[in-house]
């Protein structure tokens, strides 16, 4: 599944971040990471996401969340 395509309040596992190496670099300092959990807290138009990261929360365009490989973590 995608980022894009996660329901609000979800907790997924990042399984795939799929970019060049540059902006794959990026999105690992930020937390986006395969292994790292984030949460989705709110729907942005055209697919975008808002994930909270522990305590932080980012904003992530659609395209960049259509980019995304996740699953969901089940307890």
């Amino acid at each position: 599944m995608k980022l894009r395509d996660c329901p609000l309040d979800t907790e997924v596992r990042v399984r795939a971040v799929r970019f060049e190496a540059d902006v794959a670099l990026r999105m690992r300092e930020i937390g986006l990471r395969p292994g790292g959990t984030v949460r989705v807290t709110q729907r942005a138009a055209f697919g975008g996401r808002v994930v909270a990261i522990g305590a932080a929360r980012l904003a992530v365009d659609g395209e960049t969340a259509g980019c995304i490989d996740v699953e969901l973590v089940t307890s």
